[in-house]
Formats: structure tokens, C-alpha cells, sequence
């Protein structure tokens, strides 16, 4: 093999081990809740969130309950 084969190789390698080792989420996005069956969760972007909650300023969604 010459150079240039070992360099793609460490490169595909180094992608590959970078996806493998992403665990999804991280803090408190680990804390969000997910919209399901019962209740829909709508995200606000950060020019949106006036008045969703004043006190809790990471709070950035609404949980909105669905009927049945």
C-alpha cells in the first residue's frame, strides 16, 4: 500500500469511530420530554419564547395535551 491508500483508510477509520461513539444527547437535552401519543410537545425558537415561562429561562418548549 502506498501513502496515500494509508492516509483514506485512517481518515475513513477516524469518521467511522466518531460516529460510532455519539451517545445522542447530553445534559439537559437528555431532560426533554418527546411528544407522544397523550401530549405534543412544540419547540421555541429563541425569538418565540417571550412569556412561555419567565422563571425557567432553559425552558425552551410547551407540552400541550391532546384530546382523546
Amino acid at each position: 500500500m502506498n501513502a496515500r491508500t494509508h492516509v483514506i483508510l485512517l481518515l475513513v477509520f477516524a469518521v467511522l469511530g466518531g460516529c460510532a461513539s455519539h451517545s445522542g444527547c447530553s445534559g439537559y437535552a437528555c431532560k426533554r420530554p418527546d411528544s407522544n401519543d397523550r401530549e405534543l410537545v412544540i419547540w421555541w425558537p429563541t425569538d418565540m419564547r417571550q412569556g412561555i415561562d419567565e422563571r425557567d429561562h432553559e425552558q425552551d418548549y410547551t407540552v400541550v395535551p391532546l384530546k382523546d
